[in-house]
């Protein structure tokens, strides 16, 4: 069967180890061969991944530099180094014009969206209808989906989903080319999509193989496949 190469961007380190084993055991695991993909600046680096790649995976970590925010950074934020934000708008936006496969996860989800025009919220837990425990990784809380998203069709018309939570920053208002795939109950944004190729999603689904959402990855494979 055709395996799909996907590019996983990128720089990527945290608390895994191997840093992203989680991202890989997931594309892996749904057909996909998984490459890592890391400082990417230049039109020409760009234009290679981009010819030789079939979709982009972008993966959780630190928080958006401020640089890239055109602001100060919030008090609790933990900025990424910039060249991260810079890699990553960089293939977002190559990919997204191309109309090849993109998922986001989680801090990806937040690159994303500020690629491509949307706005940003440092720290969700300064507005006092968050009630969740959105930080906490441990965390599993409901999200409601929208009917009729992409979403909503690769869980078989599923109108709430059971997810995790590991991060302090989030979507505040989606570019113009997303459309609302699914919210928490306190109102933070946790799914958008486009088209059929596009879906972000701000819980870590390749945390959640066994618990439901190996739906997502067949669906991002599946795409990649084309």
């Amino acid at each position: 069967m055709n395996k799909p190469l996907i590019a996983i961007a990128s720089l990527i380190y945290g608390d895994e180890f191997p840093p992203g084993v989680n991202y890989c055991n997931a594309v892996e695991r749904a057909g996909g061969r998984p490459l890592y993909v890391c400082r990417t600046l230049d039109k020409e680096d760009v234009d290679f991944v981009l010819q030789r790649f079939d979709g982009l995976l972008l993966t959780g970590g630190g928080d958006l530099c401020p640089e890239t925010l055109g602001c100060p950074a919030h008090e609790k934020a933990e900025p990424v180094p910039l060249d991260r934000d810079r890699t990553e708008i960089a293939l977002a936006r190559a990919f997204f014009a191309a109309g090849k496969p993109i998922l986001a996860v989680c801090r990806g989800e937040q690159v994303l969206n500020v690629a491509l025009g949307g706005t940003h919220c440092q720290h969700i837990f300064d507005r006092p209808e968050v009630t969740i425990a959105h930080q906490n990784k441990e965390t599993r809380h409901e999200v409601r989906v929208v009917p009729g998203t992409l979403l909503h069709r690769i869980f078989g018309g599923a109108d709430t989903l059971r997810v995790n939570s590991t991060h302090h920053q989030a979507v505040e208002s989606l570019a113009p080319c997303f459309a609302l795939a699914a919210t928490s109950p306190d109102g933070v944004i946790e799914a958008y999509s486009a088209g059929e190729t596009v879906l972000a999603t701000q819980w870590h689904p390749e945390r959640l193989l066994d618990e439901g959402m190996m739906p997502i990855w067949d669906w991002f494979i599946g795409a990649c496949r084309g």
